[in-house]
Protein backbone atom coordinates (compact mmCIF):
# COMPACT_ATOMS: atom_id res chain seq x y z
CA UNK A 1 0.00 0.00 0.00
CA UNK A 2 1.78 3.01 -0.99
CA UNK A 3 2.40 6.19 1.21
CA UNK A 4 1.49 9.34 -0.68
CA UNK A 5 2.00 12.23 2.19
CA UNK A 6 2.99 12.19 5.29
CA UNK A 7 2.02 15.66 7.67
CA UNK A 8 3.07 16.57 11.00
CA UNK A 9 -0.07 17.00 13.13
CA UNK A 10 1.76 17.15 16.62
CA UNK A 11 4.46 17.61 18.47
CA UNK A 12 6.13 13.96 17.90
CA UNK A 13 2.56 12.91 15.47
CA UNK A 14 2.70 12.37 12.10
CA UNK A 15 -0.90 12.00 9.78
CA UNK A 16 0.06 9.22 7.08
CA UNK A 17 -2.05 8.69 4.26
CA UNK A 18 -2.14 6.36 1.57
CA UNK A 19 -2.88 6.24 -2.13
CA UNK A 20 -6.37 4.37 -0.87
CA UNK A 21 -7.32 7.28 1.00
CA UNK A 22 -7.19 5.83 4.14
CA UNK A 23 -5.67 8.45 7.03
CA UNK A 24 -4.15 7.66 10.58
CA UNK A 25 -1.74 9.03 13.00
CA UNK A 26 1.33 7.84 14.13
CA UNK A 27 4.07 8.54 16.18
CA UNK A 28 7.65 9.20 14.82
CA UNK A 29 9.14 6.05 16.64
CA UNK A 30 6.25 4.20 14.78
CA UNK A 31 7.41 5.66 11.48
CA UNK A 32 10.62 4.81 12.08
CA UNK A 33 10.12 0.90 12.96
CA UNK A 34 7.77 0.37 10.34
CA UNK A 35 10.36 2.48 8.00
CA UNK A 36 7.64 4.27 6.69
CA UNK A 37 8.43 7.53 4.54
CA UNK A 38 6.22 9.13 1.37
CA UNK A 39 6.30 7.19 -1.68
CA UNK A 40 7.45 4.29 0.69
CA UNK A 41 5.00 0.61 0.88
CA UNK A 42 3.29 -0.35 3.36
CA UNK A 43 3.08 -3.77 3.82
CA UNK A 44 -1.00 -5.63 4.37
CA UNK A 45 0.60 -6.92 7.82
CA UNK A 46 1.82 -3.89 8.91
CA UNK A 47 -1.63 -1.57 8.27
CA UNK A 48 -3.46 -4.54 10.16
CA UNK A 49 -0.96 -4.61 12.84
CA UNK A 50 -1.71 -0.48 12.33
CA UNK A 51 -5.37 -0.76 12.56
CA UNK A 52 -5.97 -4.02 15.34
CA UNK A 53 -3.41 -3.40 17.63
CA UNK A 54 -2.19 0.39 17.47
CA UNK A 55 -4.74 2.31 16.67
CA UNK A 56 -7.65 1.04 18.74
CA UNK A 57 -6.34 1.17 22.05
CA UNK A 58 -4.53 4.69 21.50
CA UNK A 59 -8.11 6.36 20.43
CA UNK A 60 -10.03 4.79 22.99
CA UNK A 61 -7.38 6.50 25.70
CA UNK A 62 -7.61 9.83 24.02
CA UNK A 63 -10.91 9.54 24.33
CA UNK A 64 -11.12 8.20 27.77
CA UNK A 65 -8.62 11.71 28.35
CA UNK A 66 -11.09 13.89 27.05
CA UNK A 67 -13.79 13.13 28.66
CA UNK A 68 -11.62 13.30 32.19
CA UNK A 69 -11.66 16.80 31.14
CA UNK A 70 -15.02 17.83 30.15
CA UNK A 71 -18.39 16.50 29.36
CA UNK A 72 -18.98 15.56 25.12
CA UNK A 73 -22.21 14.70 23.52
CA UNK A 74 -21.57 11.71 21.21
CA UNK A 75 -21.14 13.85 18.18
CA UNK A 76 -18.68 16.31 19.79
CA UNK A 77 -16.54 13.26 20.87
CA UNK A 78 -16.52 11.75 17.67
CA UNK A 79 -15.58 15.15 16.14
CA UNK A 80 -12.47 15.57 18.66
CA UNK A 81 -11.10 12.10 17.78
CA UNK A 82 -11.50 12.62 14.03
CA UNK A 83 -9.71 15.93 14.20
CA UNK A 84 -6.86 13.44 15.52
CA UNK A 85 -6.92 11.60 12.33
CA UNK A 86 -7.87 8.23 13.28
CA UNK A 87 -9.97 6.36 11.14
CA UNK A 88 -14.55 5.93 11.45
CA UNK A 89 -14.30 1.90 12.32
CA UNK A 90 -11.34 3.07 15.08
CA UNK A 91 -13.68 5.86 15.89
CA UNK A 92 -16.75 3.88 16.23
CA UNK A 93 -14.91 1.66 18.60
CA UNK A 94 -13.70 3.90 20.47
CA UNK A 95 -17.57 5.47 21.04
CA UNK A 96 -18.71 2.26 21.63
CA UNK A 97 -16.02 1.45 24.52
CA UNK A 98 -17.23 4.89 26.48
CA UNK A 99 -20.97 4.07 25.57
CA UNK A 100 -20.39 0.43 26.98
CA UNK A 101 -19.27 1.99 30.78
CA UNK A 102 -21.64 5.78 30.52
CA UNK A 103 -19.15 7.91 30.13
CA UNK A 104 -21.55 9.34 27.38
CA UNK A 105 -25.15 9.35 27.29
CA UNK A 106 -26.60 12.42 25.18
CA UNK A 107 -29.53 12.45 27.41
CA UNK A 108 -27.65 13.11 30.47
CA UNK A 109 -25.69 15.48 28.70
CA UNK A 110 -28.89 17.39 27.32
CA UNK A 111 -30.46 17.25 31.07
CA UNK A 112 -27.33 18.60 32.47
CA UNK A 113 -27.14 21.30 29.93
CA UNK A 114 -31.09 22.19 30.44
CA UNK A 115 -31.05 22.31 33.94
CA UNK A 116 -27.92 24.98 34.10
CA UNK A 117 -28.71 26.95 30.69
CA UNK A 118 -32.69 27.30 32.11
CA UNK A 119 -31.65 28.95 35.23
CA UNK A 120 -29.54 31.54 33.01
CA UNK A 121 -32.86 32.84 31.27
CA UNK A 122 -32.76 30.69 28.19
CA UNK A 123 -35.99 29.39 27.13
CA UNK A 124 -36.22 25.68 25.45
CA UNK A 125 -36.06 26.96 21.52
CA UNK A 126 -32.70 28.34 22.36
CA UNK A 127 -31.40 25.68 24.44
CA UNK A 128 -32.97 23.07 21.83
CA UNK A 129 -31.11 24.84 18.93
CA UNK A 130 -27.50 25.05 21.08
CA UNK A 131 -28.17 21.14 21.71
CA UNK A 132 -29.05 20.26 18.19
CA UNK A 133 -25.79 21.85 16.94
CA UNK A 134 -23.85 19.61 19.44
CA UNK A 135 -25.38 16.56 18.05
CA UNK A 136 -28.24 15.94 20.36
CA UNK A 137 -31.43 14.56 18.69
CA UNK A 138 -35.12 15.79 18.95
CA UNK A 139 -35.60 12.70 20.75
CA UNK A 140 -32.99 12.76 23.30
CA UNK A 141 -33.73 16.35 24.11
CA UNK A 142 -37.54 15.50 24.61
CA UNK A 143 -36.80 12.95 26.97
CA UNK A 144 -34.29 14.69 28.54
CA UNK A 145 -36.49 18.25 29.08
CA UNK A 146 -39.42 15.94 30.14
CA UNK A 147 -37.10 14.21 32.80
CA UNK A 148 -35.64 17.36 34.24
CA UNK A 149 -39.30 19.43 34.16
CA UNK A 150 -40.61 16.29 35.87
CA UNK A 151 -37.79 16.75 38.62
CA UNK A 152 -38.22 20.69 38.78
CA UNK A 153 -35.10 21.67 37.57
CA UNK A 154 -36.02 23.22 34.82
CA UNK A 155 -36.62 27.15 35.66
CA UNK A 156 -40.59 28.44 34.84
CA UNK A 157 -40.20 29.95 31.31
CA UNK A 158 -42.74 32.55 32.50
CA UNK A 159 -40.30 33.56 35.91
CA UNK A 160 -37.25 33.91 33.69
CA UNK A 161 -39.21 36.02 30.96
CA UNK A 162 -40.37 38.53 33.84
CA UNK A 163 -36.55 38.71 35.31
CA UNK A 164 -35.40 39.09 32.19
CA UNK A 165 -38.30 42.43 31.51
CA UNK A 166 -37.30 43.64 35.29
CA UNK A 167 -33.61 43.61 34.35
CA UNK A 168 -34.33 45.35 30.95
CA UNK A 169 -36.58 48.03 33.02
CA UNK A 170 -39.65 47.51 31.22
CA UNK A 171 -42.50 49.50 31.27
CA UNK A 172 -46.06 49.98 29.66
CA UNK A 173 -45.08 53.63 28.70
CA UNK A 174 -41.84 53.05 26.60
CA UNK A 175 -41.10 53.59 23.21
CA UNK A 176 -42.75 51.23 21.03
CA UNK A 177 -39.41 50.59 19.23
CA UNK A 178 -37.53 49.82 22.47
CA UNK A 179 -40.53 47.42 23.44
CA UNK A 180 -39.90 45.82 20.02
CA UNK A 181 -36.07 45.52 20.99
CA UNK A 182 -37.07 43.79 24.62
CA UNK A 183 -39.36 41.59 22.72
CA UNK A 184 -36.89 40.78 19.65
CA UNK A 185 -34.41 40.13 22.60
CA UNK A 186 -36.68 37.54 24.72
CA UNK A 187 -37.17 35.40 21.33
CA UNK A 188 -33.47 34.73 20.80
CA UNK A 189 -33.19 33.95 24.10
CA UNK A 190 -35.91 31.06 23.10
CA UNK A 191 -39.12 31.74 24.76
CA UNK A 192 -41.94 31.31 23.07
CA UNK A 193 -44.21 33.87 21.66
CA UNK A 194 -47.23 33.23 23.79
CA UNK A 195 -44.98 33.26 26.64
CA UNK A 196 -43.70 36.28 26.23
CA UNK A 197 -46.82 38.37 24.91
CA UNK A 198 -48.87 36.50 28.61
CA UNK A 199 -46.58 37.44 30.65
CA UNK A 200 -46.13 41.58 29.09
CA UNK A 201 -50.03 41.33 29.64
CA UNK A 202 -49.72 40.43 33.20
CA UNK A 203 -46.93 42.29 33.43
Amino acid sequence: MLVTHITKCGKSRFLVKLESGIEFPLYSSELARYDTEEGSDLSDETLDEIMTQILPSRCIKRAMNLLQKKSFAEKELRNKLAEGGYPGGIIDNAIEYVRSYGYIDDVRYASDYIRYHSSEGRGKGRIRADLFRKGISDDDFEKAWSETFELGLVADSRDAIRELLEKKHYSDDMDIKEKNRIIAFLMRRGFSSDDIFQVIRDY
